[in-house]
């Protein structure tokens, strides 16, 4: 994979120096720019570096490596996770976090594709939350549409085709879209009600 792909700077935070070292040691040989820092290190770094990729390796999963995932997450940032074991009743700690790579510490002998991978997943999980958001969004404008159809039915004695009519009609004539007319329907019907 070309390194243009990722993020110009990798962070690398392990729960031991002799691992960050191996780990930075490693990447070093493929990336420019890779800084190793420990977990109390770890926001401040970010903070000062631009386009970054982070790379954790800790023994097993914990609430360190939770949080951390998290705040790469609310970063939108790409993130992989080496651990040295994961027990059984640990995955169930991993199941909800899709927006990240995880691998086991040994018999991994270059990263970089791995970075690729979890860069592309980053962007994969971003862009399905951008469709769900949208989805929702929809869902929401329709749910207003609908009351605001119900009220106007309600109101003016007409059948849902002619109260969706004239929502539409009104759409249009003001240029605005159908779930704002909606909106202003419901606080004018709602307030003549009272």
């Amino acid at each position: 994979m070309p390194k243009k792909m990722l993020p110009k700077t990798i962070i690398v935070c392990c729960d031991t120096p002799a691992k960050q070292a191996q780990i930075s040691d490693c990447l070093a040989k493929e990336y420019d720019q890779v800084i190793g820092c420990q977990l109390a290190q770890l926001e401040s770094v970010i903070e000062r570096e631009s386009e970054v990729a982070v790379v954790v390796a800790w023994s097993a999963p914990c609430a360190e490596v939770r949080l951390i995932i998290e705040y790469c997450r609310r970063l939108q940032l790409p993130l992989l996770v080496l651990f040295h074991q994961v027990l059984p009743h640990q995955i169930s700690q991993l199941s909800s976090c899709h927006d990240c790579v995880f691998l086991p510490l040994q018999g991994v002998s270059t990263l970089s594709p791995w970075l690729a991978y979890a860069a592309a997943r980053r962007e994969s999980h971003l862009e399905t939350e951008h469709k769900l958001n949208q989805l929702a969004d929809k869902i929401e404008e329709r749910k207003l549409v609908e009351k605001a159809k119900g009220l106007l039915m309600k109101c003016q004695q007409v059948d849902e085709n002619t109260a969706y009519q004239a929502m539409r009609r009104s759409a249009m004539q003001t240029s605005q879209p159908m779930a704002q007319v909606a909106k202003n329907l419901i606080a004018t019907l709602t307030a003549l009600e009272m």
